[in-house]
């Protein structure tokens, strides 16, 4: 009787949200300066489910949630899915990021896109889907990765176009220029269409859409 009681507390403590998992996958630049703010204000409502995160491209959360491996992904839209529903979350300004030797690091204020054809273009996730990016020519330099795009720029190999919120704030080697005509990043809260998410995913993503609007503020974004 004791087991089955214990039994029946468990069921009902998951329905309720009291416990249970939740695993995620979401952007770095989202993962490392959104989430830990709405993290810290879930745990402290729910601190009896325990949560799964990991960081990935865009096209990486994307097919994360495509093979059922996590509940639900935070990314920009990598590849339109009939499977997948995208609910709106946020855009972010992108912006040219270079070493602070490059010769476009000289000068300050907005810089035409026209003006990034002679140099060394590095290629990420992000580059590869904008149109202003396609009459740049192709580049022989690919870096998916942040991290590693982050080193290149360091290493002064190139220039490369990210989001506000990806550029690092403590990297003082590197210099970052708004782009005109503006082109944005639109992140998507992304899960599996048809599909009955636990109550401990559900309230993480209630978690997350209440809490991004003042992450948003405290970051200059845009609501979509």
């Amino acid at each position: 009787m004791r087991d089955f009681d214990s039994a029946i507390y468990d069921l009902r403590a998951t329905a309720e949200g009291r416990s249970g998992h939740v695993s995620m996958a979401a952007v770095p630049s989202v993962a490392t300066n959104l989430l830990p703010d709405i993290i810290k204000t879930f745990a402290t409502e729910f601190p009896g489910i325990k949560l799964h995160l990991d960081d990935d491209s865009s096209r990486g959360v994307q097919g994360r949630v495509e093979r059922n491996e996590v509940d639900f992904g935070i990314g920009s839209l990598w590849n339109a899915n009939k499977l997948l529903e995208f609910t709106p979350l946020f855009a972010d300004q992108l912006e040219l990021i270079c070493h602070r030797d490059h010769p476009l690091a000289q000068d300050t204020g907005a810089i035409g896109w026209d003006q990034l054809g002679k140099a060394t273009f590095l290629d990420t996730g992000v580059t590869k889907a904008l149109r202003a990016r396609q009459d740049l020519g192709e580049s022989k330099f690919d870096f998916p990765n942040i991290t590693t795009l982050v080193a290149m720029l360091r290493s002064n190999l190139g220039v490369s176009v990210l989001p506000s919120l990806a550029i690092p704030k403590t990297a003082d080697d590197l210099v970052s220029r708004p782009l005109t005509p503006t082109e944005t990043s639109e992140i998507y809260l992304i899960t599996r269409k048809d599909w009955a998410l636990s109550p401990a995913a559900e309230a993480m993503i209630e978690t997350i859409i209440r809490e991004t609007p003042q992450q948003v503020e405290k970051y200059g974004l845009t609501m979509l």
